[in-house]
């Protein structure tokens, strides 16, 4: 459900401002706080080259009050179009539309080829905000250990309960939670130290994989994932792809219970066609249209915004949405 690392193709991103000290509140802890309206978008490149297309997303992004953009740029991008960033990074500022960098590819794990471009991309954003007066609020990451996109040997054992592992299925997919809790720590640290947030796209299965909830080791500590990831994930964006209000509220409820009242868990609807029916509005009759998905985010948000851990949601993706009639 995701497409990036394109080989040979130029992603840089589309960057919307932040000023250091924004208009719009972005304290979460505080009683003014105001709910996050998000957007994944992967085809950055063509908003950098293309005006017309630039435009039409700033449209919708004012039309739909995003507050904040996940914007997938490849490390060397920060620098090649440097020029071109800051410009743009002026036009997002008017809208008040906060920019973060993004990245993401199964293959970012050690049965791929491994974090370092990962790594390298937080390095350039961090580089691209002391450079500039107009910088990047954070740094988003999708990084998905059951995608099998990037991997060869997919080493986190698809489609089994964890009870039903054999020892040596049950380590190897150990190795691969515990990897993955260890590149975000390592995420959290970089932007911690750089002054921005971070903040990372979860699969909806942590607490419930085929009816389990899963366990990793990490720092020596072995308990369920979803508290190891709260640790390490600030801002903690459920995958949570449906097109079912009830059951994406079923869903999303127990990181909401679990996040011990700090608000920082989102959900995320699906507009993107290809991953199917019931899953995401493009491929679903009689819910692909925008204003299906306006109904289903108000619906969702109403049972959810009780929880004091609930931060708000996320669309996915632009390239999704743009395609959807209204």
């Amino acid at each position: 459900m995701r497409r990036r690392h394109f080989a040979a193709t130029l992603l840089a991103g589309m960057l919307f401002a932040l000023d250091p000290t924004p208009s719009t509140p972005r304290d979460a802890t505080g009683p003014g706080w105001i709910p996050v309206r998000a957007m994944w978008v992967w085809n950055t490149s063509e908003l950098i080259a293309s005006t017309s297309a630039r435009t039409s997303f700033l449209e919708h992004a004012k039309s739909l009050g995003l507050t904040d953009a996940y914007l997938f740029i490849r490390a060397a991008d920060y620098s090649s179009q440097d020029e071109g960033l800051t410009t743009l990074l002026g036009a997002m500022r008017k809208i008040g539309v906060r920019a973060w960098g993004m990245e993401g590819w199964r293959g970012y794990f050690s049965d791929g080829v491994g974090p370092a471009e990962l790594y390298a991309a937080i390095d350039a954003l961090v580089g691209y905000n002391n450079r500039h007066d107009l910088k990047f609020a954070g740094f988003h990451s999708d990084i998905e250990p059951h995608d099998g996109q990037g991997a060869g040997e997919n080493r986190f054992i698809n489609g089994i309960a964890q009870s039903q592992l054999t020892q040596t299925q049950l380590s190897s997919r150990d190795e691969i939670l515990t990897e993955w809790l260890g590149i975000h720590e390592a995420l959290l640290a970089k932007t911690a130290a750089a002054g921005i947030e971070y903040g990372a796209a979860i699969a909806s299965w942590v607490d419930d994989y085929y009816g389990e909830p899963l366990q990793a080791t990490f720092r020596g500590v072995r308990k369920p994932l979803l508290e190891h990831l709260f640790a390490v994930v600030p801002q903690y964006v459920v995958m949570s792809y449906s097109t079912s209000p009830s059951k994406v509220v079923n869903v999303v409820q127990g990181e909401l219970r679990s996040a011990s009242g700090a608000r920082r868990v989102m959900f995320g609807l699906e507009t993107h066609a290809g991953p199917g029916a019931n899953i995401s509005y493009a491929d679903t009759p009689g819910k692909n249209k925008r204003s299906q998905v306006l109904s289903d985010l108000k619906t969702i948000e109403g049972h959810l915004a009780a929880y004091p851990s609930y931060l708000g949601w996320s669309i996915h993706d632009w390239e999704g949405w743009l395609r959807l009639p209204d």
